[in-house]
Protein backbone atom coordinates (compact mmCIF):
# COMPACT_ATOMS: atom_id res chain seq x y z
CA UNK A 1 0.00 0.00 0.00
CA UNK A 2 1.61 3.23 -1.17
CA UNK A 3 1.29 6.30 1.00
CA UNK A 4 0.00 9.56 -0.39
CA UNK A 5 2.01 12.76 0.02
CA UNK A 6 -0.20 14.03 2.91
CA UNK A 7 0.32 10.74 4.74
CA UNK A 8 4.07 10.98 4.23
CA UNK A 9 4.15 14.52 5.60
CA UNK A 10 2.05 13.53 8.60
CA UNK A 11 4.30 10.57 9.33
CA UNK A 12 7.38 12.81 9.04
CA UNK A 13 5.83 15.19 11.58
CA UNK A 14 5.07 12.33 13.96
CA UNK A 15 8.61 10.96 13.75
CA UNK A 16 10.03 14.47 14.26
CA UNK A 17 8.02 14.82 17.45
CA UNK A 18 9.30 11.46 18.70
CA UNK A 19 12.85 12.79 18.37
CA UNK A 20 12.31 16.40 19.39
CA UNK A 21 10.00 16.23 22.41
CA UNK A 22 12.19 14.15 24.77
CA UNK A 23 15.36 16.01 23.79
CA UNK A 24 13.69 19.37 24.54
CA UNK A 25 13.65 18.55 28.29
CA UNK A 26 10.45 16.55 27.74
CA UNK A 27 8.78 19.62 26.17
CA UNK A 28 7.89 21.54 29.31
CA UNK A 29 9.13 25.01 28.37
CA UNK A 30 6.95 27.49 26.41
CA UNK A 31 9.29 27.51 23.41
CA UNK A 32 9.32 23.73 23.05
CA UNK A 33 5.56 23.53 23.60
CA UNK A 34 5.12 26.09 20.83
CA UNK A 35 7.31 24.09 18.42
CA UNK A 36 5.44 20.86 19.16
CA UNK A 37 2.08 22.60 18.87
CA UNK A 38 2.99 24.11 15.50
CA UNK A 39 4.08 20.70 14.18
CA UNK A 40 0.78 19.15 15.29
CA UNK A 41 -1.08 22.06 13.70
CA UNK A 42 0.81 21.44 10.46
CA UNK A 43 -0.13 17.75 10.62
CA UNK A 44 -3.78 18.70 11.12
CA UNK A 45 -3.79 21.12 8.19
CA UNK A 46 -2.10 18.52 5.99
CA UNK A 47 -4.68 15.91 6.93
CA UNK A 48 -7.60 18.26 6.17
CA UNK A 49 -6.10 19.21 2.80
CA UNK A 50 -5.45 15.57 1.98
CA UNK A 51 -9.03 14.52 2.70
CA UNK A 52 -10.61 17.54 0.98
CA UNK A 53 -8.84 16.58 -2.24
CA UNK A 54 -11.64 14.05 -2.63
CA UNK A 55 -14.27 16.61 -1.58
CA UNK A 56 -14.98 14.71 1.61
CA UNK A 57 -13.87 15.27 5.19
CA UNK A 58 -13.98 11.91 6.90
CA UNK A 59 -12.70 11.32 10.42
CA UNK A 60 -12.80 7.95 12.15
CA UNK A 61 -13.09 8.44 15.88
CA UNK A 62 -11.06 6.19 18.23
CA UNK A 63 -12.35 4.35 21.30
CA UNK A 64 -13.01 6.66 24.22
CA UNK A 65 -13.45 9.74 22.03
CA UNK A 66 -16.62 10.94 23.77
CA UNK A 67 -15.31 11.10 27.38
CA UNK A 68 -12.02 12.51 26.07
CA UNK A 69 -13.88 15.22 24.17
CA UNK A 70 -15.97 16.08 27.24
CA UNK A 71 -12.81 16.31 29.36
CA UNK A 72 -11.21 18.66 26.84
CA UNK A 73 -14.39 20.73 26.79
CA UNK A 74 -14.33 20.98 30.58
CA UNK A 75 -10.72 22.18 30.55
CA UNK A 76 -11.45 24.74 27.81
CA UNK A 77 -14.42 26.07 29.79
CA UNK A 78 -12.18 26.38 32.84
CA UNK A 79 -9.77 28.48 30.80
CA UNK A 80 -12.29 30.85 29.20
CA UNK A 81 -15.15 31.21 31.69
CA UNK A 82 -14.63 33.58 34.65
CA UNK A 83 -14.50 31.86 38.02
CA UNK A 84 -13.94 28.34 36.67
CA UNK A 85 -10.19 28.46 37.31
CA UNK A 86 -8.12 30.19 39.97
CA UNK A 87 -5.39 30.69 37.35
CA UNK A 88 -6.94 30.94 33.86
CA UNK A 89 -3.56 31.56 32.18
CA UNK A 90 -2.04 28.33 33.51
CA UNK A 91 -5.22 26.41 32.68
CA UNK A 92 -5.24 27.80 29.14
CA UNK A 93 -1.64 26.80 28.57
CA UNK A 94 -2.28 23.26 29.78
CA UNK A 95 -5.47 23.10 27.72
CA UNK A 96 -3.48 23.86 24.56
CA UNK A 97 -1.08 21.01 25.37
CA UNK A 98 -3.92 18.55 25.88
CA UNK A 99 -5.58 19.68 22.66
CA UNK A 100 -2.30 19.16 20.80
CA UNK A 101 -1.89 15.64 22.20
CA UNK A 102 -5.53 14.80 21.37
CA UNK A 103 -5.13 16.15 17.82
CA UNK A 104 -1.90 14.18 17.37
CA UNK A 105 -3.61 10.97 18.46
CA UNK A 106 -6.64 11.55 16.23
CA UNK A 107 -4.53 12.37 13.16
CA UNK A 108 -2.29 9.33 13.63
CA UNK A 109 -5.34 7.14 14.23
CA UNK A 110 -6.68 8.15 10.82
CA UNK A 111 -3.33 8.07 9.00
CA UNK A 112 -1.34 5.04 10.22
CA UNK A 113 -2.42 2.00 8.22
CA UNK A 114 0.57 -0.11 7.16
CA UNK A 115 3.15 -2.35 8.81
CA UNK A 116 5.92 -0.17 7.37
CA UNK A 117 4.54 2.86 9.21
CA UNK A 118 4.38 0.89 12.46
CA UNK A 119 7.90 -0.43 11.94
CA UNK A 120 9.32 3.07 11.44
CA UNK A 121 7.49 4.39 14.49
CA UNK A 122 8.61 1.47 16.70
CA UNK A 123 12.23 1.67 15.59
CA UNK A 124 12.26 5.42 16.18
CA UNK A 125 10.88 5.00 19.70
CA UNK A 126 13.26 2.17 20.52
CA UNK A 127 16.23 4.04 19.06
CA UNK A 128 15.39 7.19 21.00
CA UNK A 129 14.86 5.18 24.18
CA UNK A 130 18.30 3.58 23.83
CA UNK A 131 19.97 6.91 23.01
CA UNK A 132 18.32 8.68 25.94
CA UNK A 133 19.32 5.83 28.26
CA UNK A 134 22.97 5.93 27.23
CA UNK A 135 22.96 9.71 27.46
CA UNK A 136 21.40 9.60 30.94
CA UNK A 137 23.95 7.08 32.20
CA UNK A 138 26.89 9.12 30.90
CA UNK A 139 25.41 12.31 32.27
CA UNK A 140 24.96 10.77 35.72
CA UNK A 141 28.60 9.66 35.71
CA UNK A 142 29.80 13.15 34.69
CA UNK A 143 27.10 15.28 36.34
CA UNK A 144 28.02 18.96 36.73
CA UNK A 145 24.61 20.32 37.67
CA UNK A 146 23.62 21.41 34.14
CA UNK A 147 21.41 19.71 31.57
CA UNK A 148 23.50 18.75 28.54
CA UNK A 149 26.46 19.93 30.67
CA UNK A 150 26.12 23.46 29.23
CA UNK A 151 22.38 24.04 29.57
CA UNK A 152 20.32 25.45 32.44
CA UNK A 153 20.91 24.38 36.01
CA UNK A 154 18.89 21.38 37.07
CA UNK A 155 18.08 19.73 40.40
CA UNK A 156 19.70 16.51 41.48
CA UNK A 157 16.59 14.60 40.37
CA UNK A 158 17.37 15.30 36.71
CA UNK A 159 18.09 12.28 34.54
CA UNK A 160 19.10 12.61 30.93
CA UNK A 161 17.35 15.55 29.27
CA UNK A 162 14.46 15.33 31.75
CA UNK A 163 14.40 17.65 34.75
CA UNK A 164 12.64 14.94 36.78
CA UNK A 165 13.81 11.33 36.75
CA UNK A 166 10.23 10.02 37.00
CA UNK A 167 9.51 11.40 33.53
CA UNK A 168 12.44 9.46 32.08
CA UNK A 169 11.25 6.28 33.81
CA UNK A 170 7.72 6.89 32.53
CA UNK A 171 9.00 7.05 28.96
CA UNK A 172 10.89 3.77 29.38
CA UNK A 173 7.73 2.10 30.71
CA UNK A 174 6.16 2.87 27.31
CA UNK A 175 9.12 1.86 25.13
CA UNK A 176 10.38 -1.34 26.80
CA UNK A 177 7.14 -3.38 26.28
CA UNK A 178 7.14 -2.36 22.60
CA UNK A 179 10.75 -3.49 22.29
CA UNK A 180 9.96 -6.82 23.93
CA UNK A 181 7.02 -7.35 21.58
CA UNK A 182 9.27 -6.56 18.61
CA UNK A 183 11.78 -9.19 19.72
CA UNK A 184 9.13 -11.87 20.21
CA UNK A 185 7.42 -11.03 16.92
CA UNK A 186 10.62 -11.46 14.90
CA UNK A 187 11.37 -14.92 16.30
CA UNK A 188 10.34 -17.68 13.92
CA UNK A 189 8.24 -20.60 15.02
CA UNK A 190 10.46 -23.64 14.49
CA UNK A 191 9.69 -27.35 14.84
CA UNK A 192 10.26 -28.76 18.25
CA UNK A 193 13.73 -30.28 17.95
CA UNK A 194 15.02 -29.46 21.37
CA UNK A 195 17.57 -31.88 22.67
CA UNK A 196 19.10 -31.25 26.05
CA UNK A 197 19.31 -27.45 25.81
CA UNK A 198 17.61 -26.76 29.07
CA UNK A 199 20.17 -24.91 31.15
CA UNK A 200 19.98 -21.14 31.64
CA UNK A 201 23.46 -20.80 30.16
CA UNK A 202 22.32 -22.54 26.98
CA UNK A 203 19.18 -20.40 26.81
CA UNK A 204 21.23 -17.23 27.24
CA UNK A 205 23.66 -18.35 24.51
CA UNK A 206 20.80 -19.29 22.18
CA UNK A 207 18.57 -16.27 22.91
CA UNK A 208 19.64 -14.05 20.09
CA UNK A 209 21.41 -16.49 17.80
CA UNK A 210 18.47 -17.36 15.53
CA UNK A 211 17.63 -13.89 14.28
CA UNK A 212 20.13 -12.35 11.91
CA UNK A 213 17.96 -9.28 11.20
CA UNK A 214 18.59 -5.84 12.72
CA UNK A 215 15.84 -6.63 15.24
CA UNK A 216 18.36 -8.80 17.10
CA UNK A 217 19.96 -5.60 18.35
CA UNK A 218 16.79 -4.84 20.31
CA UNK A 219 17.74 -7.41 22.96
CA UNK A 220 20.78 -5.38 23.98
CA UNK A 221 18.81 -2.13 23.78
CA UNK A 222 16.18 -3.55 26.13
CA UNK A 223 18.84 -4.23 28.75
CA UNK A 224 20.21 -0.69 28.38
CA UNK A 225 16.78 0.96 28.61
CA UNK A 226 15.53 -1.20 31.46
CA UNK A 227 18.74 -0.84 33.46
CA UNK A 228 18.73 2.93 33.00
CA UNK A 229 15.11 3.15 34.13
CA UNK A 230 15.92 1.20 37.29
CA UNK A 231 18.89 3.42 38.20
CA UNK A 232 17.00 6.63 37.48
CA UNK A 233 15.94 6.53 41.12
CA UNK A 234 12.21 6.74 40.44
CA UNK A 235 10.34 4.42 42.78
CA UNK A 236 7.15 4.66 40.76
CA UNK A 237 9.12 3.96 37.60
CA UNK A 238 10.68 0.84 39.13
CA UNK A 239 7.27 -0.52 40.17
CA UNK A 240 5.69 0.27 36.80
CA UNK A 241 8.58 -1.21 34.80
CA UNK A 242 8.72 -4.46 36.77
CA UNK A 243 4.93 -4.73 36.59
CA UNK A 244 5.11 -4.20 32.83
CA UNK A 245 7.69 -6.96 32.44
CA UNK A 246 5.58 -9.38 34.48
CA UNK A 247 2.49 -8.43 32.47
CA UNK A 248 4.35 -9.12 29.21
CA UNK A 249 5.41 -12.53 30.55
CA UNK A 250 1.88 -13.51 31.57
CA UNK A 251 0.11 -11.91 28.63
CA UNK A 252 2.30 -13.55 26.02
CA UNK A 253 1.16 -17.01 27.21
CA UNK A 254 -2.43 -16.51 26.05
CA UNK A 255 -3.28 -18.59 23.02
CA UNK A 256 0.17 -20.14 22.67
CA UNK A 257 0.66 -23.89 22.49
CA UNK A 258 4.35 -23.82 23.19
CA UNK A 259 5.18 -21.14 25.71
CA UNK A 260 7.99 -22.50 27.86
CA UNK A 261 10.72 -20.99 25.70
CA UNK A 262 9.00 -17.61 25.60
CA UNK A 263 8.51 -17.54 29.36
CA UNK A 264 12.16 -18.46 29.80
CA UNK A 265 13.26 -15.64 27.53
CA UNK A 266 11.01 -13.02 29.11
CA UNK A 267 11.89 -14.19 32.61
CA UNK A 268 15.55 -14.07 31.69
CA UNK A 269 15.02 -10.57 30.27
CA UNK A 270 13.59 -9.42 33.59
CA UNK A 271 16.51 -10.85 35.53
CA UNK A 272 19.06 -9.38 33.12
CA UNK A 273 17.43 -5.93 33.28
CA UNK A 274 17.73 -5.95 37.07
CA UNK A 275 21.34 -7.13 36.81
CA UNK A 276 22.03 -4.43 34.22
CA UNK A 277 20.68 -1.82 36.62
CA UNK A 278 22.83 -3.21 39.43
CA UNK A 279 25.87 -3.16 37.14
CA UNK A 280 25.25 0.44 36.04
CA UNK A 281 24.81 1.69 39.58
CA UNK A 282 24.10 -0.84 42.29
CA UNK A 283 24.16 1.85 44.96
CA UNK A 284 21.40 3.86 43.32
CA UNK A 285 19.31 0.75 42.69
CA UNK A 286 19.69 -0.40 46.29
CA UNK A 287 18.80 3.07 47.55
CA UNK A 288 15.69 3.15 45.38
CA UNK A 289 14.43 -0.17 46.72
CA UNK A 290 15.32 0.87 50.28
CA UNK A 291 13.35 4.13 50.01
CA UNK A 292 10.45 2.23 48.46
CA UNK A 293 10.43 -0.34 51.26
CA UNK A 294 10.61 2.42 53.87
CA UNK A 295 7.68 4.32 52.36
CA UNK A 296 5.56 1.16 52.10
CA UNK A 297 6.49 -0.01 55.58
CA UNK A 298 5.84 3.35 57.28
CA UNK A 299 3.16 5.14 55.25
CA UNK A 300 2.33 7.43 58.16
CA UNK A 301 5.71 9.13 57.80
CA UNK A 302 5.45 9.55 54.03
CA UNK A 303 5.39 13.14 52.80
CA UNK A 304 3.49 12.01 49.72
CA UNK A 305 0.68 10.49 51.81
CA UNK A 306 0.38 13.69 53.88
CA UNK A 307 0.33 15.70 50.65
CA UNK A 308 -2.54 13.62 49.29
CA UNK A 309 -4.45 13.99 52.55
CA UNK A 310 -4.19 17.77 52.29
CA UNK A 311 -5.15 17.56 48.60
CA UNK A 312 -8.44 15.96 49.61
CA UNK A 313 -9.25 19.16 51.49
CA UNK A 314 -8.49 21.14 48.33
CA UNK A 315 -10.79 18.88 46.32
CA UNK A 316 -13.64 19.40 48.77
CA UNK A 317 -13.52 23.13 48.03
CA UNK A 318 -14.51 22.41 44.40
CA UNK A 319 -15.64 18.78 44.27
CA UNK A 320 -17.41 18.70 40.89
CA UNK A 321 -15.43 20.85 38.45
CA UNK A 322 -12.17 21.40 40.36
CA UNK A 323 -10.10 24.55 40.73
CA UNK A 324 -8.82 24.57 37.14
CA UNK A 325 -6.21 22.47 35.39
CA UNK A 326 -2.63 23.26 36.41
CA UNK A 327 -3.66 25.40 39.37
CA UNK A 328 -2.43 23.16 42.18
CA UNK A 329 0.50 25.40 43.11
CA UNK A 330 -1.85 28.38 43.44
CA UNK A 331 -4.80 26.73 45.19
CA UNK A 332 -2.99 24.29 47.51
CA UNK A 333 -1.14 26.57 49.99
CA UNK A 334 -4.26 27.51 51.96
CA UNK A 335 -5.01 23.81 52.57
CA UNK A 336 -1.45 22.76 53.33
CA UNK A 337 -0.61 21.38 56.77
CA UNK A 338 2.83 19.92 55.95
CA UNK A 339 5.70 21.79 57.55
CA UNK A 340 8.60 21.68 55.13
CA UNK A 341 11.00 24.27 53.66
CA UNK A 342 9.77 23.83 50.09
CA UNK A 343 6.68 24.37 47.99
CA UNK A 344 4.53 21.84 46.18
CA UNK A 345 3.96 22.64 42.51
CA UNK A 346 2.21 19.31 41.86
CA UNK A 347 0.27 16.70 43.78
CA UNK A 348 2.91 14.02 43.02
CA UNK A 349 0.13 12.02 41.35
CA UNK A 350 -1.63 12.56 38.05
CA UNK A 351 -4.84 11.09 39.40
CA UNK A 352 -4.87 13.23 42.54
CA UNK A 353 -4.02 16.23 40.36
CA UNK A 354 -6.95 15.50 38.05
CA UNK A 355 -9.22 15.18 41.07
CA UNK A 356 -8.23 18.55 42.51
CA UNK A 357 -7.91 20.40 39.20
CA UNK A 358 -10.91 19.02 37.26
CA UNK A 359 -13.01 17.60 40.09
CA UNK A 360 -14.83 14.31 40.25
CA UNK A 361 -16.25 14.93 36.77
CA UNK A 362 -12.85 15.30 35.13
CA UNK A 363 -11.42 12.28 36.92
CA UNK A 364 -14.39 10.12 35.88
CA UNK A 365 -14.05 11.23 32.25
CA UNK A 366 -10.31 10.47 32.25
CA UNK A 367 -10.96 6.99 33.66
CA UNK A 368 -13.68 6.38 31.07
CA UNK A 369 -11.41 7.38 28.17
CA UNK A 370 -8.53 5.24 29.47
CA UNK A 371 -10.80 2.26 30.08
CA UNK A 372 -12.22 2.49 26.55
CA UNK A 373 -8.74 2.43 25.04
CA UNK A 374 -7.71 -0.47 27.28
CA UNK A 375 -10.78 -2.49 26.27
CA UNK A 376 -10.07 -1.85 22.59
CA UNK A 377 -6.49 -3.06 23.03
CA UNK A 378 -7.65 -6.11 24.98
CA UNK A 379 -10.18 -7.01 22.27
CA UNK A 380 -7.53 -6.66 19.59
CA UNK A 381 -5.12 -8.75 21.65
CA UNK A 382 -7.66 -11.59 21.81
CA UNK A 383 -9.01 -11.34 18.27
CA UNK A 384 -5.89 -10.50 16.23
CA UNK A 385 -5.37 -13.31 13.70
CA UNK A 386 -1.57 -13.13 13.84
CA UNK A 387 0.96 -13.57 16.61
CA UNK A 388 2.57 -10.23 15.74
CA UNK A 389 -0.77 -8.46 16.02
CA UNK A 390 -1.43 -10.01 19.43
CA UNK A 391 2.01 -9.11 20.73
CA UNK A 392 1.82 -5.51 19.56
CA UNK A 393 -1.65 -5.10 21.05
CA UNK A 394 -0.39 -6.62 24.30
CA UNK A 395 2.57 -4.23 24.33
CA UNK A 396 0.25 -1.26 23.78
CA UNK A 397 -2.02 -2.45 26.58
CA UNK A 398 0.92 -2.97 28.93
CA UNK A 399 2.34 0.47 28.08
CA UNK A 400 -1.04 2.08 28.77
CA UNK A 401 -1.46 0.17 32.04
CA UNK A 402 2.12 0.97 33.05
CA UNK A 403 1.50 4.66 32.52
CA UNK A 404 -1.66 4.45 34.62
CA UNK A 405 0.17 2.63 37.41
CA UNK A 406 3.08 5.04 37.46
CA UNK A 407 0.71 8.02 37.48
CA UNK A 408 -0.61 6.91 40.86
CA UNK A 409 2.55 8.12 42.60
CA UNK A 410 4.08 10.39 39.95
CA UNK A 411 3.01 13.13 37.58
CA UNK A 412 3.50 13.14 33.81
CA UNK A 413 0.73 15.45 32.58
CA UNK A 414 3.10 18.41 32.32
CA UNK A 415 5.57 16.49 30.14
CA UNK A 416 4.36 16.50 26.55
CA UNK A 417 6.77 13.85 25.27
CA UNK A 418 5.34 10.95 27.28
CA UNK A 419 1.67 11.33 26.20
CA UNK A 420 2.78 11.68 22.56
CA UNK A 421 4.82 8.47 22.79
CA UNK A 422 1.94 6.64 24.43
CA UNK A 423 -0.52 7.90 21.82
CA UNK A 424 1.59 6.66 18.91
CA UNK A 425 2.29 3.37 20.71
CA UNK A 426 -1.45 2.71 21.01
CA UNK A 427 -2.01 3.66 17.36
CA UNK A 428 0.81 1.38 16.17
CA UNK A 429 -0.51 -1.48 18.31
CA UNK A 430 -4.10 -1.32 17.06
CA UNK A 431 -4.11 0.22 13.60
CA UNK A 432 -1.09 -1.18 11.81
CA UNK A 433 -0.57 -4.71 13.14
CA UNK A 434 -1.07 -7.63 10.73
CA UNK A 435 -4.76 -8.47 10.62
CA UNK A 436 -5.78 -5.03 11.86
CA UNK A 437 -7.33 -4.13 8.51
CA UNK A 438 -9.59 -7.16 8.61
CA UNK A 439 -10.67 -6.40 12.16
CA UNK A 440 -11.35 -2.80 11.19
CA UNK A 441 -13.55 -3.94 8.28
CA UNK A 442 -15.51 -6.20 10.63
CA UNK A 443 -15.91 -3.36 13.11
CA UNK A 444 -17.00 -1.01 10.34
CA UNK A 445 -19.61 -3.52 9.18
CA UNK A 446 -20.88 -3.94 12.72
CA UNK A 447 -21.29 -0.18 13.05
CA UNK A 448 -22.71 0.31 9.55
CA UNK A 449 -26.02 1.46 10.96
CA UNK A 450 -24.37 3.52 13.75
CA UNK A 451 -22.60 6.36 11.92
CA UNK A 452 -21.68 8.19 15.11
CA UNK A 453 -18.11 6.92 14.78
CA UNK A 454 -17.61 8.91 11.56
CA UNK A 455 -17.96 12.54 10.61
CA UNK A 456 -18.47 12.97 6.89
Amino acid sequence: MRLTWPERLIEAGALFLLVFTPLAFGTVDPWSEAVAGLVVLGMAVTYVIGTLRHWELRVELPPGWLPALLLLLLVVLQAILPGWSVDPHATGRQALKLLAVAAFFLICWNTYRTRAQARRALWTMIGMGAFLSLFAIVQRMTWNGHLYWIGPEAPGSAFGPFVNRTHFAGLMVIIVPLALASVLATQRQEPRRRLLRVTWRDRLREWNSRDESPAGLIVLLILVMGGAALVSGSRGGVIALLAALVAMVLGSLAGERSWSGRVARLGLATVLIVLAGAWISGEVLYGTFARLAEEVGRPGESTRVHLWADAVGLWRSAPIFGTGLDTFSVAFPQFRTIEAPFTFAHAESDWVLLLTDTGALGLALAFAAGASLALALARHCRAAPSRTGRLLALAGLVALAGGIVQSIGNYNLHVMSNPLYLALAVVAAVRTAPGAAALQRVEAARRAFCPSGNVG
